[in-house]
């Protein structure tokens, strides 16, 4: 869930729609928490067929996917590439991990002992460090909630890291366009084709990801990749593409195929809009600059938090858990994010 961020950042729509893709998640997850089978508006308009965080979900990863693609073709080394990876997801990671840790502390209910609270919350902080093996609860903690675990929304982390190394084959094509562009095309018929036919939850060793979100994130994240290679500057009927998309877009809600089918107009509507700026996204960026990925990490304990202490309704938690969140992530963004980047071209002159 996370963009390549240089010192210099060009000011368009992608600040602004990735803060409402981490919007559209915290909307889902405030039935998920609360019991509710995850079932927000659009999924009740929709009888079940699809809610705001899949929309969310793969939205980011189509931007994960042309930002860092891009981001490799200006890497003059693996390492740069690597180091800015790196630097991106884990200053942000490892803070969030150890405030939940303090929380968890603070609500725990001893089940058993002081140790093995410290036992668990030193594993769950590795664990989830690792990216490849989650541990969702300390025991003792969340244990009275509908969902006992502190940060759901870390399950993704894994899947963006390893598409970012798949995409290091890209890298000795960079100077190659055409090369690359048959390579994603081909990989992404191979997944789209997997995600009609392939359905069940295998786990694919060492990394223990589910094949199956494999093929569909990795889809969405291989046609962000994939737009990364062609310039829109010089790209016709934008805006007529774009009026298509919609009207597929409904069309395939109406009738509610595999919601894989999305994947023929989403990434493109979210990276057309992306390309655009207004006067509201100009502001954003000037001012809030890019807290989304803090938004996403805070939002899933915070809602936890709420719903442990206060017991809400799904208004109430939807509302101080986007305040909440959104506070967190702009100073997550602002005191750990901008600051850590700095370091960003320490490999650079390898």
């Amino acid at each position: 869930m996370k963009s390549d961020n240089s010192i210099t950042r060009n000011a368009n729509n992608f600040d602004f729609i990735k803060i409402l893709f981490a919007w559209l998640v915290i909307v889902s997850h405030s039935y998920v928490l609360l019991g509710n089978q995850g079932c927000d508006w659009l999924c009740e308009a929709t009888h079940h067929y699809i809610n705001f965080s899949y929309f969310g979900v793969k939205g980011f990863i189509t931007i994960s996917g042309y930002l860092i693609y891009k981001s490799l073709n200006r890497s003059p080394n693996l390492i740069d590439y690597l180091w800015k990876r790196v630097l991106r997801i884990y200053p942000a990671l490892i803070i969030v991990l150890i405030l939940s840790v303090g929380l968890a502390y603070l609500i725990y209910q001893p089940t058993n002992n002081y140790f093995n609270f410290k036992k668990e919350a030193i594993d769950y902080v590795l664990n989830n460090l690792s990216l490849y093996h989650n541990q969702w609860r300390i025991h003792g903690v969340f244990d009275a909630l509908p969902n006992t675990a502190i940060n759901g929304s870390l399950w993704t982390m894994g899947f963006e890291f390893f598409f970012y190394l798949v995409l290091l084959i890209l890298y000795p094509l960079r100077k190659y366009p055409f090369l690359s562009q048959v390579l994603l095309l081909s990989t992404m018929i191979v997944l789209f084709i997997g995600n009609i036919y392939f359905i069940d939850e295998v786990r694919v060793l060492p990394f223990r990801l589910r094949v199956d979100f494999i093929f569909e994130l990795g889809l969405f994240f291989m046609i962000g990749a994939f737009f990364g290679t062609i310039n829109w500057n010089e790209m016709q009927y934008k805006k007529q593409i774009a009026m298509v998309a919609v009207i597929i877009t409904i069309a395939i809600i109406y009738i509610q195929p595999n919601p894989i089918w999305l994947c023929i107009t989403w990434p493109y509507l979210v990276l057309y809009i992306g390309q655009g700026s207004s006067r509201f996204s100009n502001w954003i960026h000037t001012n809030l600059e890019d807290p989304s990925y803090g938004i996403y990490l805070y939002a899933f304990p915070v809602q936890q938090s709420i719903i442990y202490f206060f017991h809400p309704s799904v208004t109430v938690l939807l509302w101080t858990s986007t305040l909440i969140a959104f506070g967190l992530g702009i100073l997550s963004w602002k005191l750990v994010e901008k600051k850590t980047l700095q370091f960003k071209d320490l490999f650079r002159s390898l």
